[in-house]
């Protein structure tokens, strides 16, 4: 039983290693800024149908499913970021004023962005899953991302670690980060995608 649950864990350790590698390649690969996007929803892609058989994640492979991504998930990624940047820069010229009012503009375009990353692990998610067009994709996982709000302060508990991980071990960057927030999304999201997955058949 501990040799199986040792063996296990290096099967996840090296699964997240060896994701995040191929993850920082092909961003490089992109450009940073077109490649980002369709390595991410490759991660997301392999780990829903493999696990963490890190066997079947392959160079060859990853390459094929990230040519496949690249259009449709640029797409995602681009007005994710640029709505992202947008708020983001918002956010910095709001908190240079001071005042009660500015204070409360600060916290909703903080709610906001973190809204809109949930919003686009979502995406990720059932980009993966199903075969639709993009405006039924993101009304999918808008409506995920308040289905249930304790699976919200999941998600957001778990990318803040991450990143306050990160921010101690700039080497996680390399070989964990991105990787592990593919991961933890699939399982933070699982019981609401469970959910709207039932509801799409019973209305099938």
């Amino acid at each position: 039983m501990v040799s199986s649950g040792i063996q296990r864990l290096f099967y996840v350790v090296w699964m997240i290693i060896k994701l995040n590698l191929y993850f920082v390649l092909f961003t490089l690969m992109g450009g940073v800024l077109f490649g980002a996007g369709p390595a991410f929803q490759t991660m997301t892609d392999l780990l829903m149908e493999h696990g963490i058989d890190y066997q079947q994640v392959t160079f060859k492979g990853f390459m094929s499913q990230w040519r496949k991504n690249f259009k449709r998930s640029n797409v995602h990624f681009l007005l994710f970021a640029g709505i992202s940047f947008f708020l983001g820069y918002n956010l910095y010229l709001s908190a240079q004023i001071q005042g009660l009012l500015w204070l409360v503009i600060d916290f909703v375009l903080v709610f906001v962005l973190l809204l809109l990353t949930v919003f686009y692990l979502y995406v990720t998610q059932y980009e993966t899953k199903y075969e639709i067009t993009h405006f039924n994709l993101f009304k999918l996982a808008f409506v995920s991302v308040f289905l249930n709000f304790s699976a919200f302060l999941k998600v957001l508990f778990g990318l803040i670690s991450i990143l306050v991980l990160t921010w101690f071990f700039k080497g996680l960057l390399l070989f964990a980060t991105f990787a592990l927030i593919a991961v933890w999304s699939g399982f933070a999201t699982k019981d609401n995608r469970f959910m709207v997955a039932r509801k799409l058949a019973q209305h099938g």
